[in-house]
């Protein structure tokens, strides 16, 4: 019985039939996608027989190709040839490709769309010229022709069937029945209705962040026994979405021509329990240049209405962050790597800020003119954003220039307004760089003050101690060289986005200069022998380490200090340059106390002054006052600094 009276009148008496029309249409269109993509896993199973056959069953089942002359056409394809395999069910595959192409053709002619004749053209040309594969043998490059996306050479079965579902989709959107928050509709029950209102409730929360780009339009319709929706995701002819609900399963079918993109939108439903598919290439692998487009479903089995529901929300509001994704992710590469790049694009869509915004004011443009107006003559022509700010920080500069052109247009805030807090942003990530510097050479000096009291603490009032203990330092000295370099290796990253810092460098290398003597003081320590010579180090070269020490704690003093300067307090300024004055006086102290250890160890009587013991003294004495010369050199550049500073 016909309910519809408005629409039956505007279609007329044929017209009555079109939505089931159209439904048969859109399972042929199913049906005919499974039969290219059986047609191209035969053909690359013939080609490498080794790789376990693609399992297709469910997606034959669910799109009527039940017949089981079918069943082997993938698992017993086998090589004929180099041009020729044999794929069992081959003939009795294509043969159904007539009907359904008819299907898909009849609502676009009883709706007489303007494009029906040429269609209808296409499709008569299509089946004259269809191999029979007779004899269930199949060449392989009729199968690469069959399934060719590229246009301009000649028309192919996958760009007819592509351009009918595309007319298909514009009937059923011109002739729906009724309109669902946004969605146009048709044979729906309440129990349909409720969940493309579902559907529809989430896509309509972030279709705002396409900003303007044509592409979410939604149709909805009971085919078979199932709920069917469909989304053309953006304008690109093999990027559609179909969504079938069947009680509480949702099975998501979605093709896309970048591989890249497909996996991203499989990572879109991280932890929410859909089961993939492992992506399927539909080419032939056999031809070069063969094209390419990719598929993959998505099944979710849900616990009960409200979670059937919570699910199509969610997958309707991921849509968006599939429109202009490849174009996003190749402007980000221009700063970051590609993994980084889609790391980005994750992040985005996970905080719904997508990345439209951001191509709407000029995607990578938009960055270059931030580095351009906030880093001039910060950032040296020709160095990469990333080695300027170092990739952690580039990345997080990147992610908020994301945000903020996200939120500013959908604020409604002027487009001059927006570039400049981007401008902003990054000009601050500039300034901060030298406060994050000085942070890690104050851990840096954390740790030589560590090291150097441990030593301190090795020379006893009555000798050395153990060698055990001496052994236990030298390893631990060891270990602090080496976090050391780790920290000396992150200063030199946030260095690079400092600008006119060469006397911070000096610091950098100087600090890591001084942790190396102390490293090598604490392993010729360890050599020194257990007997009774080693005590002849005590007293000499204990005075030397504690004024090493006390060197070391008073520039960490005066990096402490200099951190407190960019805000505001000149008497931080002054307290730095009177710890830079006493890392001096420690210098010259140690220079004093290493000519009298050495003068003490000289003036020892046999045994005590053995070659052995007095060699290891020296090269001892000498390694801890070195130190304190990296330390006062440090020192000295922290001070021009400071000076360069205050002068500006």
């Amino acid at each position: 019985m016909v309910t519809k009276v408005g629409i039956v009148e505007r279609l007329g008496e044929s017209g009555v039939l079109l939505p089931a029309l159209i439904d048969a249409g859109l399972m042929a269109n199913d049906r005919l996608k499974i039969r290219l993509t059986l047609l191209q896993e035969a053909s690359a199973q013939a080609a490498a027989p080794g790789r376990p056959a693609a399992a297709m069953e469910r997606e034959m089942r669910s799109v009527g190709l039940a017949d089981p002359a079918l069943a082997a056409i993938v698992s017993g394809a086998r090589r004929i040839d180099e041009e020729t395999i044999f794929a069992p069910g081959a003939a009795t595959l294509v043969a159904g490709v007539a009907e359904d192409l008819q299907a898909m053709l009849r609502p676009i002619e009883v709706a007489e769309a303007s494009d029906a004749a040429a269609l209808k053209a296409r499709v008569t040309a299509t089946l004259a010229a269809l191999p029979a594969f007779a004899g269930d043998r199949i060449g392989r490059r009729e199968v690469a022709d069959l399934a060719s996306a590229r246009r301009g050479d000649r028309d192919t079965l996958h760009l007819l069937v592509m351009d009918l579902h595309k007319a298909l989709n514009a009937v059923a959107a011109a002739t729906a029945v009724e309109t669902i928050d946004g969605a146009r509709v048709h044979g729906l029950d309440e129990s349909d209705r409720a969940r493309v209102r579902a559907f529809m409730a989430g896509l309509n929360r972030t279709a705002g962040l396409a900003f303007g780009h044509p592409g979410l339009a939604a149709t909805a319709g009971r085919v078979g026994a199932r709920l069917t929706i469909q989304n053309d995701i953006g304008t690109t002819d093999a990027h559609v979405i179909v969504i079938h609900v069947d009680g509480l399963d949702v099975t998501t079918t979605y093709t896309d021509v970048h591989r890249v993109r497909a996996k991203f939108f499989m990572t879109l439903f991280a932890g929410q329990g859909v089961a993939f598919s492992p992506l399927a290439e539909n080419q032939d692998n056999g031809l070069a240049g063969g094209d390419v487009f990719y598929l993959l479903q998505g099944v979710y089995r849900a616990r009960d209405e409200e979670d059937l529901d919570r699910h199509l929300g969610f997958l309707g509001s991921r849509l968006v962050f599939l429109i202009d994704w490849n174009k996003a992710r190749k402007a980000l590469q221009a700063f970051v790597a590609k993994d980084d790049a889609i790391d980005l694009l994750v992040n985005a869509a996970e905080r719904e800020d997508g990345h439209r915004g951001f191509l709407e004011l000029g995607g990578a443009d938009l960055v270059f003119e931030a580095v351009r107006r906030a880093a001039a003559g910060r950032i040296p022509y020709g160095v990469p954003l990333g080695t300027a700010l170092g990739d952690g920080e580039c990345i997080a500069f990147l992610r908020t220039v994301l945000h903020l052109a996200s939120e500013g247009l959908r604020d409604g805030r002027s487009t001059r307004f927006i570039r400049d807090e981007i401008q902003a942003d990054l000009s601050q990530r500039l300034d901060t760089a030298e406060s994050e510097l000085l942070v890690v050479v104050l851990r840096h000096l954390g740790l030589i003050r560590t090291l150097a009291g441990a030593i301190e603490t090795t020379f006893e009032p009555g000798g050395l101690a153990s060698l055990g203990e001496r052994q236990s330092l030298a390893r631990r000295a060891k270990q602090i060289e080496g976090k050391g370099d780790r920290l000396t290796v992150a200063a030199r990253e946030i260095f690079a986005r400092v600008r006119d810092a060469d006397d911070l460098l000096s610091v950098i290398d100087q600090v890591e200069n001084a942790t190396d003597c102390f490293d090598e003081a604490a392993f010729l320590i360890s050599l020194a022998p257990e007997e009774s010579g080693a005590d002849a180090f005590g007293a000499p070269l204990g005075e030397l380490a504690a004024v090493a020490r006390h060197c070391a704690a008073e520039l960490a003093r005066a990096v402490e200090a200099a951190l407190q300067i960019p805000k505001g307090a000149r008497a931080d300024a002054a307290f730095t340059l009177q710890c830079v004055d006493a890392v001096l006086d420690a210098e010259r102290d140690a220079d004093a106390s290493e000519r009298a250890a050495i003068g003490a160890l000289m003036s020892r009587p046999s045994p005590a002054g053995d070659a052995r013991t007095l060699v290891l003294g020296i090269e001892i004495a000498r390694r801890l006052e070195d130190a304190t010369d990296r330390l006062a050199h440090a020192a000295m550049s922290l001070r021009n600094r400071v000076l360069q500073g205050l002068s500006t």
